[in-house]
């Protein structure tokens, strides 16, 4: 369970000034994933799906909206928990963090891919 609402981590080898733009929305963000509606296994489907192909595009910085998770009880926003630990843990993810206020604030991140091609 995340202990406060940001969420963000940066793999090592990724620039700190990139992770910095990053994490103020200053970068060029060419996707935006909506996860709103979707049970843990759809968001991983789709997940699994849709970054691959984002890499293949050289489409890498964007923003996945997860929501703050409200209607989640008290076990804390599942699918915010689920996008923590999914892009912290997958290998082509270099850094993300939760957006700016203007951009969803704590209910979505910024995502920068790994280069591919």
């Amino acid at each position: 369970m995340i202990k406060n609402d940001i969420i963000g981590n940066c793999k090592p080898g990724f620039q700190k000034k990139k992770f910095q733009k990053l994490k103020k929305g200053e970068l060029n963000l060419g996707f935006e994933i909506d996860l709103h509606g979707k049970n843990l296994i759809e968001a991983e489907n789709f997940l699994d799906i849709w970054l691959p192909k984002l890499q293949m595009e050289d489409n890498l910085a964007g923003i996945i909206i997860h929501g703050k998770g409200y209607g989640s009880g008290i076990e804390g926003p599942k699918l915010k928990n689920f996008v923590d630990q999914y892009l912290q843990y997958n290998p082509n993810v270099l850094a993300y963090h939760s957006a700016q206020q203007r951009d969803g604030g704590t209910g979505a991140v910024y995502v920068q891919l790994k280069n591919i091609t």
